[in-house]
């Protein structure tokens, strides 16, 4: 399968390019034990800004309803201020709710 993932600030974004849907793993919520991820929600396209941190998951094909985020920076991110990042493995993530 193919997956893209992108780290914004409050969770990882793993999008299933193949069945054009998404989830979210939730970050730095203080459950070691097991990863809290949303359920897979059906996209029709995910625009990456080249000349920003900026993406947008457009949900539907009229580009009526929309997700935007920014992606995590390493250093010192300029979204939150935070110093560094999580990392997950492509195990962790296909754990995480199953593929």
């Amino acid at each position: 399968m193919d997956y893209i993932t992108i780290d914004s600030c409050h969770s990882r974004w793993v999008f299933d390019t193949e069945h054009r849907r998404f989830r979210r793993i939730l970050k730095r919520l203080g459950f070691e034990e097991r990863m809290l991820t949303t359920e897979w929600r059906p996209y029709h396209e995910l625009h990456l800004d080249p000349h920003s941190d900026g993406f947008v998951v457009m949900l539907n094909d009229t580009d009526t309803r929309m997700l935007r985020s920014w992606r995590h920076m390493d250093g010192v991110c300029p979204q939150c201020g935070a110093r560094g990042t999580e990392e997950l493995s492509l195990d962790d993530i296909a754990h995480a709710g199953g593929a």
